[in-house]
């Protein structure tokens, strides 16, 4: 949250962290906190799409896609304008250079496929590698902020 970026957004996009996760309740908490637009992701269907929907609160979340805690799509509306927005998130590993190793499912891949904004990669210092063989379709994060560092990857200084 003491990133530049963080404090420079009108909009956080930040994954809802399950229990082995880097948490995020406080992020998105702190995000609602200083009158940002704070959006979470639901998944759309069993192909890897996803989109984001506009929270209010944590309260605004209910059990879905593979047991996350995700918006009421009925309740909650779907975030549409992307601009001067971040993202925060989840893997199972960070390489350095900032290469993400997701869970599989590909839902990140691609939406970050046509996210232009900064990518923030939220982890453990025990998730960083210095390398790992990553596909064609993986897509980097910009930043990588663990509980004791922040590393800027290839692009993660040049911002909005």
């Amino acid at each position: 949250m003491s990133l530049d970026y963080f404090r420079d957004a009108s909009t956080v996009l930040c994954y809802v962290s399950l229990k082995e996760e880097a948490a995020t309740d406080a992020i998105i908490n702190s995000a609602l906190e200083l009158g940002k637009t704070v959006a979470v992701p639901y998944c759309i269907n069993k192909f890897g799409e996803m989109d984001f929907y506009i929270i209010n609160s944590l309260s605004d979340l209910k059990t879905g896609t593979f047991n996350v805690r995700e918006p009421d799509i009925n309740k909650n509306k779907r975030l549409e304008d992307f601009e001067k927005s971040i993202i925060i998130v989840p893997g199972v590993a960070f390489s350095h250079s900032g290469q993400r190793l997701g869970y599989g499912g590909g839902y990140y891949d691609r939406f970050l496929s046509a996210y232009e904004y900064t990518k923030v990669g939220l982890c453990y210092d025990v998730q960083l590698c210095d390398a790992f063989v990553s596909e064609a379709y993986d897509k980097p994060v910009d930043i990588i902020v663990t509980e004791t560092q922040v590393i800027y990857t290839h692009g993660g200084e040049n911002g909005f």
